[in-house]
């Protein structure tokens, strides 16, 4: 089950555009893999992980 985080996410624009047909390849340049905290703020995201499973892989790191 999603987190409300995960939940309201969206997708990285390379992943959106990747859902259309003939754009496919473009999950592997997708740069939203990790989520990256605000600077001097404790639980508070300035950008969220892209939810898109293609990052979530079992026996991955996340990263493409």
């Amino acid at each position: 089950m999603l987190s409300p985080v995960e939940a309201d996410a969206a997708p990285s624009a390379e992943c959106a555009l990747a859902g259309r047909p003939d754009y496919a390849d473009l999950h592997r340049r997708c740069r939203q893999t990790a989520d990256v905290p605000l600077p001097g703020a404790t639980g508070l995201l300035l950008m969220s992980a892209c939810p898109c499973p293609c990052h979530h892989a079992p026996g991955t790191d996340g990263a493409r």
